[in-house]
């Protein structure tokens, strides 16, 4: 009687190998659609400072008595620069310390990224004592008689350290003293390199970001260290971009009390020394968040939270005129790194296809579909969070897709084990995934955690590197669940494929057959020993 091996029906739980392919495509053309008809740009992926050049712009420290910055102070900025840096994402900058000087070089040709990084940012909540005419952008005009800038604000200063009195009668001075400031150009102090070091318990004479109104603020009542979070978000009234930031400590208790007892006044926000909003009081804030209001464009909010998010700095910075910064190594060592890896990733297609032939024919494609969806993510990542791609990046990328290449090998190895012990490919297929899954579950997990561990504990490029090394491994989970192995389960359905002079699995067929007839022989002689015995 001759015995038939029937084929192993795949598990219950199994999903069927056509929806693991669709979802992976829907997720291709999700990122693509992305890429072409969201953001705006080219389809290209940002090049770093290595590969493309970048701006440079450099910081020279300002004290208030002249006197040169303490070295604790620049490493402080330093340090809170680079989290600035950290926070607009993997974006390939760079900070230095040079003398009493800091350097900031980022990607492209737009010095604006690298002037905002190195903004003082000191937010300063202070009431408005009163608003005078609009600023004018030409030379001050004629201070009005028996008032200058500086006698009025002596003037209401002594009016709020004067014995308790009659409250309204010094709060109706204090906006006739206003009314009789001198206007300021509010060019000239834009370029004040002290901008920001103003005391913060005196009164100030400020102008708003777009220099047409000017302030006379009181003392403040709320430091910008006391701010918890600040976050980029849009309006609920009609769209604009806005700062919502949250207080802690005093602050968190003293505001809704000081926003119930002050309702109709207004009240400013001051970022080094300028006036960004100046909203009117209209009731108690009592809930944990509040919005800073102005002409922000998206990009501008943004920038404001980030800095207010890692705090101000101990120094002010007069900044340099943005230059021009060559690329240190160009796009002929990109050309040569692409050429080294495309060599190494041609090699491995070749073995392959020798060794595993239709399965090599697989690995090649879900190679080629990883690398389509790897240039997609690195688009998108570039336009969204700032992510520039440098050299050690493309070395990550590289790796990880070579780390990709490995899951495939596991995966038909154990194939190979399971047709050693006497089973077809339809049957060894299934049997070798459940067996495979586990290895390259396991395998990436460890890539994963060491690329995670070099990103939060390195600086500079090697972040790029685990990063990239980072998202390939991920990639490759995906690739190996929703495609590689989906493809070979349909390929083991087909009867042309399932030849093992198609699959390249003949060699173990021929092993398994001779495991078969060895046991057969073994077995036979053992039941002629046992009739000669008897």
């Amino acid at each position: 009687m001759r015995g038939v091996v029937a084929p192993v029906a795949p598990s219950k739980r199994e999903i069927p190998p056509v929806r693991l392919l669709s979802v992976f495509l829907l997720l291709m053309v999700i990122v693509y659609a992305l890429v072409f008809f969201t953001g705006g740009g080219k389809p290209e992926p940002k090049l770093g400072i290595d590969l493309q050049g970048g701006t440079r712009v450099t910081l020279t420290a300002r004290t208030p008595d002249g006197s040169a910055p303490q070295k604790d102070q620049l490493d402080k900025a330093k340090q809170i620069i680079e989290q600035r840096v950290n926070g607009l994402g993997v974006g390939g900058s760079e900070v230095i310390t040079d003398g009493n000087n800091l350097v900031i070089t980022v990607p492209g040709t737009d010095g604006r990224q690298a002037r905002t990084l190195g903004q003082t940012a000191r937010l300063y909540v202070r009431p408005v004592v009163g608003q005078p005419q609009p600023a004018t952008p030409q030379q001050p005009a004629a201070t009005p008689p028996g008032q200058t800038a500086a006698q009025a604000i002596a003037a209401a200063k002594a009016l709020r350290q004067a014995p308790a009195g009659d409250a309204a009668v010094n709060q109706a001075s204090e906006a006739k003293l206003a009314a009789q400031l001198p206007k300021t150009d509010c060019n000239t102090r834009n370029t004040d390199p002290l901008q920001g070091n103003d005391d913060p318990s005196e009164y100030l004479v400020a102008c708003s970001q777009d220099g047409t109104q000017v302030y006379l603020l009181g003392p403040q009542i709320i430091d910008g260290r006391d701010i918890a979070d600040a976050t980029a978000t849009t309006s609920s009234q009609g769209g604009a971009w806005i700062v919502q930031v949250e207080f802690r400590n005093a602050a968190r208790d003293f505001w809704p009390k000081y926003t119930g007892a002050n309702i109709g006044k207004q009240t400013a926000f001051t970022l080094d020394s300028r006036v960004v909003s100046a909203p009117q009081i209209q009731g108690a804030i009592t809930t944990p968040t509040t919005e800073i209001s102005g002409s922000f464009s998206q990009s501008g909010a943004k920038d404001l939270a980030n800095v207010l998010k890692y705090g101000s700095l101990p120094l002010s910075f007069k900044s340099s005129d943005a230059q021009t910064v060559s690329a240190t190594l160009g796009l002929s060592s990109l050309r040569a790194g692409l050429i080294a890896g495309a060599i190494g990733l041609v090699a491995v297609l070749l073995y392959a296809l020798l060794y595993y032939r239709m399965l090599g024919f697989l690995t090649m494609l879900s190679l080629i579909v990883a690398g389509i969806m790897v240039y997609g993510i690195m688009v998108l990542l570039g336009r969204y969070i700032g992510f520039t791609l440098d050299l050690s990046g493309i070395a990550g990328l590289i790796i990880g897709i070579g780390m990709t290449a490995d899951s495939f090998v596991v995966y038909f190895e154990r194939i190979k084990d399971e047709m050693r012990e006497g089973r077809s490919f339809r049957s060894a297929v299934p049997r070798g995934w459940a067996r495979a899954r586990r290895t390259v579950w396991s395998g990436n997990a460890v890539s994963f955690i060491a690329a995670a561990a070099i990103y939060f504990l390195a600086i500079g490029e090697v972040r790029g590197f685990a990063f990239t090394l980072g998202l390939t491994t991920i990639l490759d989970l995906v690739v190996v669940f929703l495609v590689t192995h989906p493809l070979v389960a349909l390929a083991s359905r087909s009867s042309f494929l399932s030849k093992p002079s198609v699959n390249g699995l003949g060699g173990v067929s021929e092993v398994a057959k001779e495991r078969r007839l060895a046991a057969a022989r073994s077995g036979a002689g053992a039941v002629a020993s046992q009739k000669e015995s008897v």
